[in-house]
């Protein structure tokens, strides 16, 4: 016992004198080094507590816009169905071409509306188009011919062309880099959540079919319509264009939010050679055809899917109704392919391969077999691929793959921009694939999805 004390307090003796010795120069290099992580743990909590209060004020927010946006410019598939068609003596070549006007305005006038944004202010521009993409919605209720249809979808689609982008715009100003992709992985499963309820929707109106001397795909747009108009005006009391401007936050947090959660967007200049070398650029085009294609896959899904469950020898009501759980599988695979791609950052390919291969065999199921509740099982794995292909912090995940591979910004800028024009694209062609003429099996077009993907 005695030894034991002994040895105890000739080590503390012996440590005592090590301290003694310790240069100066190295136990301030410890104290500063103890200080710098002290103060990198408090900046990190810090950093976790303004990002939580600005999803509690924003993010609910932003996610009813993006679910309102997305029921409104798909609703034409359940209308379709629900009986548009034969009511305004509509030819299939029509219909289509009505449903894909959307998206030709739409791909135009993507890059004015954002840099009027950048002109305007976020609470002024994104109220504004919310408030007229609603009203068009209102009258696409009272349209009596072709030509009435086909000018509502040509400017729902020049409307509603700024709001996703602006919203990701404001989100970039709100969050760092690390922060922004979970925020828009939410976003981005409310588009796939608004066809989960476009089908109860449509099927409800279906019930109103003949009051007050209205067909039920009337009263969808209505039901649609009204809302989006009432948010577009409550959104510009709640939007805000400075986080200086806001009250939930502390003039402290402000000053943090400022100087550590904002980061300032790299300078880049766009010459002709650069778009030149990023149009020329083998990877620029492959990649595009990709985001094509899973712009058609994704497109045609989210539209046609209740006018599919129709053909497989559903009712139209029972079709409005079964169009919804397919898109909660859609919802589910969009966050796990985020998920995988964050994960395995350097297998982006091949889980996107993957992805089409499993549309691939969705569709060749839809095709071989016979049995109506067979097929509609099929129907649960083209989602589950085409999902699959997309990644959370950017709309598709050969978007974000994309950005890796060219190093140069400038030429970065041009290609991404090429192929995100080129995903647009896909919705044009998608609105042709399933004319009313080929109903109810579809056959060609489910064997050139099948080739395709």
């Amino acid at each position: 016992m005695l030894n034991s004390q002994t040895n105890e307090e000739i080590n503390i003796g012996f440590s005592h004198i090590a301290g003694l010795n310790m240069s100066k120069e190295s136990c301030g290099e410890l104290t500063l080094k103890k200080s710098f992580e002290s103060q990198l743990i408090d900046k990190k909590r810090e950093q976790k507590l303004i990002a939580r209060t600005i999803d509690r004020h924003i993010m609910p927010l932003f996610c009813v816009f993006y679910f309102i946006d997305f029921l409104d410019r798909t609703n034409i598939g359940n209308a379709s169905l629900g009986g548009i068609k034969n009511d305004l003596n509509l030819t299939s070549e029509q219909l289509s071409l009505a449903i894909s006007a959307f998206f030709i305005t739409y791909l135009i006038f993507e890059v004015p509306s954002n840099i009027a944004l950048k002109r305007s202010t976020a609470a002024f521009w994104l109220s504004f188009i919310m408030l007229v993409w609603g009203i068009v919605t209102l009258c696409m209720a009272f349209t009596k011919n072709f030509q009435s249809l086909l000018v509502c979808r040509l400017l729902l689609g020049a409307a509603e062309s700024g709001y996703v982008p602006g919203i990701l715009y404001v989100l970039s100003k709100l969050y760092r880099p690390d922060e922004f992709s979970k925020r828009v992985a939410v976003l981005l499963c409310m588009t796939a959540l608004s066809g989960v309820v476009s089908g109860p929707i449509a099927y409800g109106t279906s019930f109103l079919e003949g009051r007050k001397g209205l067909h039920g795909w009337q009263y969808l747009f209505i039901i649609e319509g009204v809302p989006t108009i009432c948010l577009g005006i409550i959104s510009y009391i709640f939007l805000f264009d400075n986080i200086e401007q806001v009250s939930w936050l502390t003039d402290d947090q402000k000053a943090f939010h400022k100087l550590y959660i904002q980061v300032p967007e790299a300078h880049i200049h766009v010459d002709v050679r650069a778009i030149i070398k990023a149009i020329l650029d083998w990877k620029t085009i492959m990649f595009s055809l990709c985001y094509f294609l899973c712009g058609i896959n994704l497109i045609s899904f989210q539209i046609f899917t209740p006018i599919i469950v129709n053909g497989f020898g559903f009712s139209v009501l029972n079709s409005q109704l079964l169009s919804a759980p397919p898109s909660v599988m859609l919802a589910a695979a969009i966050y796990l392919g985020g998920y995988l791609t964050d994960k395995h950052k350097n297998k982006r390919g091949i889980i996107i391969a993957i992805g089409f291969l499993i549309t691939a065999v969705g569709f060749m199921l839809l095709r071989i077999l016979e049995d109506r509740w067979a097929k509609y099982g099929s129907l649960f794995i083209i989602p589950f691929g085409v999902g699959v292909q997309c990644k959370k912090d950017k709309i598709a995940a050969n978007v974000g793959w994309s950005a890796i591979n060219f190093p140069i910004l400038d030429i970065r800028a041009v290609a991404v921009a090429i192929i995100i024009m080129f995903g647009s694209g896909g919705g044009v062609v998608a609105s042709y694939l399933y004319p009313f003429k080929d109903q109810p099996t579809y056959c060609r077009y489910h064997c050139l999805y099948k080739k395709e993907t």
